[in-house]
């Protein structure tokens, strides 16, 4: 009875090896081949590798009350490992490597580059192991705001004749911000070119963009409004004009500057001398051209 159990249980081991190894075996051969073809796929026969990726863009991340004046590198390299297919796909125009400034108070610096202090998004199984360089050096400066005046830049030449006299600007003064060295030295803005081509009359020239060089130095206004005036050109004349002192007959000199139109039918005798003071004498102008003639000297003989 005992030699009968042992034999039986001989033939059952013997089935399930068989069922194992011998029933079904193309199937489950190939079942294996994929699966260590999967695992060689996914790196489980693989060592991981290192590669260097050059010239990998570098950020510096820093206040908005701040400014970045320089940085002595933009472009870094790295040193990555990990596995080969992930890190054959990887492109340096999708890397930025990120170095956040928040904490650094004014002033120059050199900081220091290294994996763990700056933030770098890697696939899964890619580590970084390396910065180069590893220090760089920086400048930053705290954003200051002043009021500049505004000055507008003219080009072109008025009609025949026809001068341009002078302009106003509104608003007459801006605010700029910028880095405080920056905008230290700096009391005036320019505008935008205002062609005054053939004109020959005034007139308002709207909405003239700032021209501001730098572009550290921001305007906070956009625009502004310029009024050009040109009138009929203007010359300088010469007038004896006769005046009384003491019961004696004697000769002002005056030098008149207006249109010519104005000053050339001018006579001696429109004009007056105010003479209460030999060091002090006016001209008394008539009342048509009050405003519109300059007065440049008057010389008592």
């Amino acid at each position: 009875m005992t030699n009968f159990n042992s034999i039986k249980d001989e033939l059952s081991l013997r089935q399930i090896l068989e069922r194992i190894f011998l029933r079904d075996w193309p199937l489950k051969l190939t079942a294996l081949i994929l699966a260590l073809g999967l695992w060689v796929n996914v790196g489980g026969l693989r060592s991981p590798v290192s590669k260097r990726i050059s010239n990998v863009q570098l950020s510096l991340s820093y206040p908005s009350d701040m400014e970045l004046l320089n940085a002595s590198v933009k472009e870094v390299d790295l040193i990555v490992t990990g596995d080969k297919n992930k890190i054959d796909k990887l492109r340096r125009e999708d890397l930025v490597v990120v170095l956040d400034l928040s904490n650094f108070k004014p002033g120059d610096r050199t900081l220091t580059l290294a994996p763990e202090n700056v933030t770098i998004e890697l696939p899964s199984g890619v580590k970084l192991e390396e910065i180069q360089p590893s220090k760089i050096s920086v400048r930053l400066e705290r954003l200051e705001e002043k009021e500049v005046s505004v000055k507008p830049e003219i080009e072109g030449t008025p009609a025949k004749d026809f001068e341009l006299y002078g302009f106003t600007v509104t608003p007459q003064k801006i605010l700029i911000r910028g880095p405080e060295s920056y905008i230290r030295s700096i009391d005036s803005v320019s505008t935008e070119k205002i062609n005054i081509d053939n004109r020959s009359e005034s007139f308002m020239a709207k909405g003239i963009g700032l021209n501001v060089i730098n572009p550290k130095i921001r305007p906070l206004e956009p625009s502004v409004d310029v009024y050009l005036i040109i009138g009929e050109k203007r010359i300088e004349k010469i007038f004896n004009v006769p005046y009384e002192e003491h019961g004696s007959r004697r000769v002002a000199i005056v030098s008149l500057f207006a249109p010519r139109s104005l000053i050339e039918n001018l006579k001696p005798e429109d004009l007056k001398i105010n003479k209460s003071h030999v060091q002090t004498p006016s001209v008394v102008l008539p009342d048509y051209l009050q405003e519109k003639i300059e007065i440049k000297s008057v010389k008592l003989r």
